[in-house]
């Protein structure tokens, strides 16, 4: 069934996503009996997640083991805990999924799944409910990139009958999982209510549906090319998106500008009500606002005619440190890096004997910094210097007791006191311009 899209790649190391439920027990056994029979240097893992969700599922454990055992292909077992009460659910545990098969990847492993002509079917109707648009109802390929890996789906042509009656024909035992039949879960709704009253009036329907997807599929990764090379010119140094033009571009364009510009960043794309969301809020909102737009872990945010897509972090607005002992590092809260006292960092003034050094992430009032002759409001000297608002709390702001020194590495506050001894801190950070973000870097 599956031995003719194996046999073509060069690479014989595969990785099988193993749930002990039929489509990955029938890919299980094919590819050992191509091992057995066809490729003996193939090498064959298989993964097992436990999701913890069903009072069966160290049953399901046991029984992929002892299956695995019987083929003598190796199996990793990972666990996921979820929490169960927030939303979404079926999106959270898939993303989840997903990294724990990247993560257990070795070089040049493929992963392969299951996934069948039904799954593609249900996979398009789901994209019709999000307002996907093309790129969505394009669902699954055969065989698509991972990341920096490949995944293979070698069953997708294949409906669920066909598994099923290749099951029974080798006497394979497989698992029901119980949640597959609760259609409070959309595609099992749509798997147990609405494909079989479309393929009992139209035997053909499933297969259509592939074709569409085909197509889709298709015609996106011409657009996309077109795109690669439109989308050039409106990307800054960091990758980010000059939008200056837009209001001036049709807005259609624009859409799918912006659209493309998200899929080099994120797997799984928006809805077309996110997308046009962002070209309302992005392109035509006030230009004094600061608008915020929340996809997964990943928020669209705009300055200065410039969008820019930076991974959600936790807000340190509220923490106080304490740097008591300088000759050791002090680091920072949320991956911000940390502070040390060498002889290549900022110049500031040195702290008195019984100064309190403290670094915090938030001020508010007028200052007068190194280099001016006037006091001016903190929120000014940010957009003088170009940082962004989400980029200005993230800053390490020293102060001895409730002086106000330095934001590290953007001003230093101006003193009388010119008898102040001087020393030097320098920030390590990570927090650079790059594809993934926005961010700076200031030592």
């Amino acid at each position: 069934m599956i031995k003719n899209i194996i046999k073509k790649y060069k690479n014989k190391l595969f990785l099988i996503a193993y749930s002990g439920g039929l489509d990955s027990t029938v890919l299980l056994h094919q590819l050992f009996l191509i091992q057995k029979n066809n490729i003996p240097d193939m090498k064959i893992r298989a993964i097992h997640i436990n999701h913890n969700l069903s009072p069966f599922s160290n049953h399901w454990l046991k029984h992929c083991q002892n299956k695995c055992k019987k083929y003598k292909i190796p199996l990793i077992i990972e666990n996921i805990q979820i929490n169960t009460t927030k939303n979404n659910l079926e999106e959270r545990l898939r993303i989840k999924r997903y990294q724990i098969f990247y993560k257990n990847l070795l070089n040049d492993e493929i992963l392969l799944t299951g996934h069948h002509l039904n799954d593609q079917c249900e996979t398009l109707f789901l994209s019709l409910k999000r307002a996907s648009g093309p790129t969505g109802l394009a669902s699954m390929s055969i065989e698509s990139m991972f990341g920096k890996k490949k995944i293979i789906r070698p069953l997708l042509e294949k409906n669920r009958n066909e598994l099923k009656n290749w099951a029974l024909y080798h006497k394979l035992k497989w698992i029901e999982d119980e949640s597959n039949i609760d259609i409070f879960y959309d595609r099992n709704f749509i798997r147990h209510k609405i494909i079989p009253i479309l393929e009992k009036r139209w035997p053909y329907f499933l297969k259509n549906c592939a074709h569409t997807a085909n197509i889709c599929r298709q015609e996106t990764t011409v657009l996309n090319q077109f795109l690669k090379e439109d989308i050039q010119q409106y990307l800054t140094l960091d990758q980010s998106l000059k939008i200056k033009s837009f209001k001036h571009i049709n807005p259609i364009k624009c859409h799918l500008i912006i659209r493309y510009w998200i899929s080099l960043y994120i797997i799984k794309i928006p809805s077309y009500k996110i997308i046009s969301s962002i070209y309302q809020q992005m392109i035509h909102g006030r230009i004094d606002s600061n608008p915020k737009i929340i996809i997964n872990n990943n928020e669209i945010r705009r300055y200065k005619n410039i969008i820019y897509l930076i991974k959600t972090s936790i807000s340190v607005k509220k923490i106080i440190l304490f740097w008591h002992n300088t000759k050791k590092y002090l680091i920072l809260p949320n991956k911000l890096g940390y502070l040390k006292q060498n002889y290549q960092g900022l110049s500031v003034p040195a702290p008195k004997k019984n100064e309190l050094i403290n670094i915090r992430f938030q001020y508010e009032g007028k200052i007068l910094i190194i280099g001016r002759n006037k006091r001016r409001k903190l929120k000014k000297i940010w957009q003088e210097k170009n940082i962004p608002p989400w980029i200005r709390n993230q800053i390490p702001l020293l102060f001895y007791n409730n002086r106000f020194i330095s934001a590290l590495g953007v001003f230093v506050i101006q003193t009388n006191k010119q008898e102040e001894k001087i020393w030097k801190i320098s920030w390590q950070n990570d927090i650079l311009l790059n594809k993934n973000s926005n961010k700076y870097l200031f030592i």
